[in-house]
């Protein structure tokens, strides 16, 4: 198997770049927009298309300006279509079991852990889950909660409105 390509400077030395753009995106962006030479190779921009799609599909609040974390995105069609394998529950980035055949998958299978999940029926069904340290991507979303608590917004602001349980129908 091929060693991944590690940052060679910043606080991230060492550290795979893979792994970098799934828990800290905002640093890679940043290297996008300080470092004139710094490129990613098709399969790390491949993920990195990936991860911000899925941030924009999500819309999580990031501590960083995501219009420029987006202009980044090589893949304009699936940007425009919101088409990502990732989907973000419960403080984890995961990746559904159907997505197994996509490249994307393979490149970054060893941070992934498997985990059963009961759906809504009571079956069981599997999905997968990144691993590891997903501080950096926490963080920005917290930083940006917490900017917009300085600046008064209530949590309806900051989260959306939810409705009440009485807008949803039955399944």
């Amino acid at each position: 198997m091929k060693e991944e390509r590690k940052l060679t400077f910043g606080k991230y030395k060492g550290q795979e770049i893979k792994y970098i753009i799934l828990t800290h995106i905002g640093y890679i962006m940043w290297c996008f927009e300080n470092i004139n030479w710094f490129k990613l190779t098709d399969q790390e921009q491949a993920l990195y298309d990936a991860i911000a799609i899925m941030i924009k599909k999500e819309r999580l609040p990031m501590t960083f300006p995501v219009e420029m974390m987006y202009k980044h995105i090589k893949d304009r069609e699936s940007y425009e279509k919101l088409n990502t394998p990732f989907t973000f529950n419960y403080g984890y980035i995961s990746l559904r079991m159907s997505e197994k055949d996509n490249p994307i998958f393979n490149s970054i299978e060893k941070y992934i852990t498997h985990k059963i999940r009961r759906n809504s029926t009571k079956e069981c069904s599997s999905f997968e889950s990144l691993s590891g340290d997903l501080t950096g991507l926490s963080h920005s979303m917290n930083k940006e909660i917490e900017k917009a608590r300085l600046n008064g917004e209530s949590d309806e602001e900051i989260y959306g409105y939810w409705g009440s349980m009485n807008d949803y129908k039955a399944l």
